[in-house]
């Protein structure tokens, strides 16, 4: 019997010396599912729908790329409605009509070089801290940190991009910053790598890849219970999106800007007949393309008209009781030009009129001849915007900026209603 033993034993190890010798060389083993989330297992967000590449919004996947651990595992409410909130600003947000707000700005010490760590300039009566304070009112509120924004404001990126040492001492900063004054993540309104905006200085050819490495560094440095944004120019330059996206919570498109009077809409949500640079749709097309699925992208309203900003004498509409000339002009003030013809209070030179443009869906301040003056944002293109980000599955909105709004919000509370049914996000 023992003889017997020992040759059932020899022969089980031959058979499996063979099994695991024919397994190494041809057994086909099936590998976990990296089949993406439906949007609602991860952090209980949908993002309005399931966007272009079908993943997840809130959770620590990548929404489709298969890694995890480098998205926040709780982007906040959506359908995001996000609003920029500067140091300029003298009321507190009314935040039952608001999901998210970034607080602006945070800048270089020493824009310069990019280093002296990250400087909030602060509301003196809206101060940040107040802000963070309005949780109890929104639970759910998200505020985050922009830093940077347009031209010499975002001096600094590109020098401390390009260095490991102040890459490293920027996330430091902001991880200091957003633990400090209890924020919940960071927006990166660096516009834009490679490029000088408006008297930027230090932009490289380099910055586009550089990028990359400061998300990485600034995920690694925060892990997964903050929001890191980005604010993207319409047209999608400027990034590297398939390795940018692997660290991005979502994408601020800043869907204005495209045009201006007498030759453009501000943002025109479809192309029209009139003017034909670029629209709403076609910036959410351009950065689908480049990597940025739709239920990653919050689409950019702007609170604000553009007029034209170097006229003729002949066509200087919009000047105040000081002389100044506006270019820029804030929905507030464009309402008492619809109203009465009176701009800062100074009636006009010249008699205009509301034109609706029904293929664009963007209202203008027209004379007579038809010749555009103004073009803004009123609540009925602020609705049809916030019908657009429903109805396409994107995440949400933001706008530029609180303080442009009227005093009764009426911008704001056509967008809300837009996309939540009701004048509230409080649910």
């Amino acid at each position: 019997m023992q003889r017997s033993i020992i040759i059932s034993l020899f022969l089980a190890l031959s058979l499996c010396a063979v099994s695991c010798t024919k397994g190494s060389q041809g057994m086909v083993i099936t590998p976990p599912s990296t089949k993406p989330g439906t949007g609602g297992s991860t952090g209980g967000n949908t993002g309005g729908g399931t966007g272009d590449g079908g993943g997840t919004t809130g959770g620590g996947t990548t929404g489709g790329s298969g890694e995890t651990g480098t998205h926040c595992t709780d982007i906040g409410q959506t359908p995001i409605v996000l609003a920029y909130f500067t140091e300029y600003t003298e009321t507190l947000p009314e935040v039952t009509l608001l999901t998210h707000i970034n607080y602006a700005h945070g800048r270089f010490g020493n824009p310069k070089t990019g280093d002296g760590g990250i400087v909030i300039t602060q509301s003196d009566k809206a101060p940040i801290a107040k802000v963070v304070a309005l949780k109890s009112q929104n639970p759910k509120l998200k505020v985050c940190l922009m830093i940077g924004g347009w031209g010499g404001h975002a001096d600094g990126f590109s020098m401390m991009a390009r260095d490991a040492a102040k890459r490293t001492a920027f996330c430091k900063s902001v991880k200091n910053l957003l633990d400090t004054h209890k924020l919940d993540g960071v927006d990166i309104d660096w516009e834009y790598p490679t490029q000088s905006a408006d008297g930027e200085t230090g932009c490289d050819p380099s910055d586009t890849q550089n990028f990359n490495l400061v998300l990485k560094e600034l995920r690694e440095t925060l892990g997964t219970s903050k929001i890191i944004s980005f604010a993207s120019k319409s047209d999608a330059q400027y990034v590297d999106w398939a390795e940018a996206m692997k660290y991005l919570d979502y994408v601020n498109v800043m869907t204005y800007d495209m045009g201006a009077a007498p030759n453009g809409h501000n943002s025109p949500l479809h192309k029209g007949d009139r003017f034909t640079h670029r629209s709403w749709d076609e910036s959410a097309d351009a950065h689908v393309k480049k990597g940025v699925p739709r239920n990653k992208q919050v689409m950019g309203c702007p609170f604000y008209g553009k007029a034209e900003k170097k006229p003729a004498d002949a066509y200087k509409v919009f000047v105040d009781s000081k002389g100044n000339l506006g270019y820029s002009i804030k929905y507030k003030d464009i309402v008492p030009i619809v109203q009465n013809g009176t701009y800062m209070g100074v009636t006009l030179s010249k008699k205009l009129h509301r034109v609706w443009d029904t293929k664009s869906m963007v209202p203008y301040l027209a004379d007579d001849t038809g010749r555009n003056y103004l073009s803004y944002d009123d609540p009925e293109s602020i609705q049809a915007k916030g019908l657009y980000v429903k109805n396409n599955g994107h995440l949400g909105a933001m706008f530029w900026e609180y303080r442009s709004d009227s005093s009764d919000h009426a911008l704001l509370k056509a967008l809300v209603k837009a996309i939540y049914g009701k004048e509230t996000v409080i649910q």
